[in-house]
């Protein structure tokens, strides 16, 4: 049946491609009107590589294509969007957000597989502002997952919340899923165009399997999951889980900052309950360009005008040693510069210190690792 299912996502993707092959006016396929139907394609591409100095797997250096995503934006009877993305990486074809949205003024619901509102991921790839998001989010943030949302966009509030599934819509008929709830709240006490002040607080609950796991490794994308885990916390005897952002984005002038903390709280039965918690903190300046750009509609950053450059700077850190288990802690400090060319290409340069505590499972040495990405995206 896999086979089957990735034959079919082939061929979608093949026929994806196919519209790359025309003219650059025909990234819109298909237009109708203000209350037709309009068919977008979009897609991206990252051309990476990266040298590793001094790390215990002495991996040296890799070169890669990565985040390979084709798709289509379909707006069809003025209240009414759909997305459907596929995504290539590690030897494979993945669903990415596959969503229907209804609209009616400031009030939208969305049906689909999609980003739980939790975490900093669902900026997407291609608007991080480093060529990954903190290990602190991969690790205590969530994956997609299938659900039902009411989202509430106004100039200076947000609230997005739903009901998911708490299963992989990935494996095939996947059972006993369990069930999340999630839900965001934004507050903009100050918003005006260079200036803002963005609080956001997500709390998250889950009814999970009896053992659950929480991972990650250095910030890159150059290594399979399975070779980058510095950080690694197996907890069984599970109840549920208790999950919590906070968030603050500022922004002056061409000075930006961000920082996010994560708490994740699993009762146990039987034996001590686990905290696994971390967070990281970013800030940014403006060395090329007027301004650091901010989507209000979905509370995030995203990138700024062609021909800026960007300075950036992030501490990064996680702890998963709780209730005697020894996940180990690991944090990094990385300073990363953007170009972005024009609309649809941008250069980035990382450099990492990567500093993993003596539980890590791959030891507690500290090491280095530069990367650049050139980066395609529509």
């Amino acid at each position: 049946m896999k086979t089957y299912r990735n034959f079919y996502l082939l061929g979608f993707v093949l026929f994806l491609v196919s519209g790359l092959l025309r003219p650059a006016y025909s990234q819109v396929l298909v237009k109708e009107g203000p209350k037709g139907f309009e068919c977008q394609l979009i897609g991206r591409v990252f051309f990476d590589g990266g040298y590793f100095i001094n790390d215990p797997q002495d991996l040296k250096n890799s070169f890669q294509v990565n985040d390979v995503r084709l798709g289509a934006r379909i707006r069809f009877l003025e209240d009414w969007e759909a997305k459907i993305e596929l995504g290539y990486g590690d030897n494979k074809i993945s669903f990415k957000d596959v969503y229907l949205d209804y609209k009616i003024g400031t009030h939208l619901l969305r049906l689909g597989y999609y980003y739980e509102p939790f975490g900093n991921s669902r900026v997407g790839t291609a608007n991080f502002r480093f060529m990954t998001s903190a290990t602190a989010d991969k690790v205590l943030g969530n994956s997609r997952k299938l659900g039902l949302s009411y989202i509430y966009d106004y100039r200076w509030f947000n609230f997005m919340g739903g009901i998911f599934s708490d299963g992989d819509i990935q494996k095939s008929k996947s059972v006993d899923q369990g069930y999340s709830i999630a839900a965001k709240v934004v507050g903009r006490p100050l918003m005006s165009d260079k200036k803002l002040i963005h609080i956001g607080v997500a709390p998250r609950f889950s009814s999970s399997a009896d053992q659950v796991r929480f991972s990650g490794g250095m910030p890159t994308d150059l290594l399979d999951k399975s070779d980058n885990v510095f950080a690694d916390a197996k907890v069984s005897q599970v109840i549920n889980q208790w999950k919590l952002d906070l968030e603050l984005i500022l922004l002056y002038n061409k000075w930006y900052f961000q920082g996010q903390y994560f708490l994740n709280h699993v009762n146990r039965y039987g034996i001590e309950n686990y905290n696994g918690k971390g967070g990281y903190v970013q800030a940014g300046y403006m060395i090329l360009g007027e301004k650091h750009n901010y989507n209000a509609a979905t509370g995030m950053i995203v990138n700024p005008a062609p021909k800026s450059l960007e300075l950036l700077c992030r501490y990064d850190q996680v702890n998963l040693n709780d209730a005697g288990i020894q996940g180990g802690r690991l944090s990094d400090i990385t300073v990363g510069l953007n170009y972005f060319l024009n609309k649809y290409v941008a250069a980035k340069l990382n450099y990492s210190r990567v500093m993993p505590g003596n539980t890590s499972p791959m030891g507690g040495e500290d090491f280095d690792l530069i990367q650049a990405r050139i980066q395609l995206s529509f």
